[in-house]
């Protein structure tokens, strides 16, 4: 029923969320429209289970002020109307909430999003537009669930809107990621993540 209903009408943010507190699936907010997410494959969850572990852990070995993010934080895009779920996210300041609701975000500092065959195309265009509308957004980093490789897209001048890509690929290279500060390996990215590119490789 509500997956039809998703389809007909025209919502405001304020029925979205009544509806998302009460639905058992994930919905993304596109300007008035309800998008059904997509279940994610073991694969994609590992890895997406992996980065934040990763990157939490350098945090508090360093003591840094980071706050890592996962898939059940709502990010808020006012330029576009929109709320989405990235798969990982890190803010680097205070947390900045939208309309001091505790589930909705406005200020990641970087985005991860694991990629599929059927969201590839999307993440790297529509979603990484949306991404960089953001006043506090400076890196996107984009993770394939098939094979070890990684791409970032780091804003290298705000002024220019100049973006450069670095891109990581096998499971012994790792990926700088510029915006903090912080060498990602790329073994830790795939630990454990069955099914990789064919092979029995379990980290």
């Amino acid at each position: 029923m509500f997956d039809t209903l998703v389809q007909q009408k025209r919502y405001s943010l304020e029925e979205y969320f009544a509806l998302e507190e009460k639905a058992e699936e994930k919905h993304e907010y596109h300007n008035g429209k309800i998008k059904t997410m997509p279940g994610g494959t073991i694969p994609h969850n590992k890895i997406a289970v992996n980065i934040a572990t990763a990157l939490d852990n350098w945090i508090n070995d360093n003591n840094l002020p980071y706050v890592v993010l996962n898939s059940d934080t709502k990010l808020r895009i006012e330029q576009f109307n929109r709320i989405v779920y990235p798969d990982v996210l890190i803010v680097c300041e205070k947390l900045q909430y939208w309309k001091g609701r505790k589930d909705t975000i406005l200020n990641p500092r970087m985005v991860f999003e694991v990629a599929s065959e059927s969201t590839e195309e999307y993440d790297q265009g529509n979603k990484f537009n949306l991404y960089r509308s953001l006043p506090s957004f400076q890196e996107y980093v984009m993770v394939s669930q098939y094979r070890p490789w990684v791409e970032s897209h780091f804003l290298h001048s705000k002024a220019e809107s100049l973006w450069k890509i670095t891109t990581a690929n096998g499971l012994d290279a790792s990926l700088h990621l510029k915006s903090i500060g912080f060498d990602l390996p790329l073994a830790k990215v795939y630990r454990q993540v069955p099914e990789l590119q064919g092979d029995d490789w379990e980290g």
